[in-house]
């Protein structure tokens, strides 16, 4: 069995080492705008219990991703699209695949998921088991509820079962989750674009994953784009690299409109925190 753990990165400590300058990134938390502060890849990037159970498992299938990204990485900044098929390729797209899946946006999106059946369950009921409720509530207390009542009980009765509430069903989904992406990327090969010369450096959010559509707005789950709408997958892996899946394996410079087109949609995703490099 695997061991508990508390403070669970959903940014790989790998990637976050990309932008780090003598073993240092810069972090800005939007509760303090415009506050960049020096810290290493392992204090920043985590949500404490983010999983809160087989939070072990969780980390184990983290880790099968982690400890081959170095080698990942190391190919695309030389400017090498890896060949299709190739392990660099797979880990590249199990990269983009696994920071989707173990996502604040993903996990938003799983919860106004569940709040959007509870109160369509609640409403209905409330509609149409009004002599349910009122029953239930005359044996408890003997006397005929008021609507205030009887809507107090009705909520009470879908509060949700007890694996949604202390976040076994969560827990549970991240790895079906990480293989849903894995399987919807798995005929899709690696786009490197790298920064040319003069561009400016690329930054990286808490919700790094842009998955933008072109029928609906947002560019992540929790902004109302499910993967399976996407039109596109991808996210920063350094300061002067971004990968997504794309319909054929290829090498791109990055303009400079580019990346500061990259650059803010990161802050438009990002949950709490943005990561650069220090300048020199």
């Amino acid at each position: 069995m695997n061991a508990s753990v508390t403070k669970q990165h959903v940014v790989s400590r790998v990637v976050l080492a990309q932008f780090a300058v003598d073993r240092h990134l810069e972090v800005e938390d939007s509760r303090r705008p415009g506050r960049w502060r020096l810290r290493s890849p392992a204090a920043v990037g985590y949500v404490s219990d983010f999983v809160e159970h087989d939070s072990g498992q969780v980390e184990a299938l983290w880790q099968t991703v982690e400890t081959r990204l170095p080698q990942a990485i190391s190919v695309a900044l030389q400017g090498v699209a890896p060949e299709p098929g190739s392990p660099e390729e797979s880990t590249l797209r199990d990269c983009i695949a696994l920071h989707w899946a173990r996502s604040k946006a993903v996990k938003t999106a799983a919860h106004q998921s569940w709040l959007r059946v509870q109160a369509r369950h609640r409403d209905e009921f409330r509609s149409r088991g009004d002599h349910v409720l009122a029953g239930l509530f005359e044996r408890r207390t003997g006397r005929t509820a008021t609507p205030a009542e009887l809507d107090a009980l009705n909520a009470e009765l879908h509060t949700g079962p007890e694996e949604v509430l202390d976040g076994r069903h969560f827990a549970a989904r991240v790895p079906e989750f990480y293989g849903f992406a894995r399987s919807h990327l798995a005929r899709s090969h690696v786009q490197v674009l790298l920064c040319g010369d003069g561009v400016e450096d690329l930054v990286m959010s808490d919700a790094p994953v842009l998955t933008p559509s072109g029928r609906r707005k947002g560019l992540n789950p929790s902004q109302g784009v499910a993967l399976g709408d996407a039109t596109a997958a991808g996210m920063p892996l350094g300061p002067r690299l971004f990968v997504s899946m794309h319909d054929v394996a290829e090498v791109r410079e990055l303009t400079a409109a580019g990346a500061t087109l990259l650059n803010s949609l990161q802050e438009q995703v990002r949950v709490v925190q943005m990561f650069r490099r220090p300048a020199p």
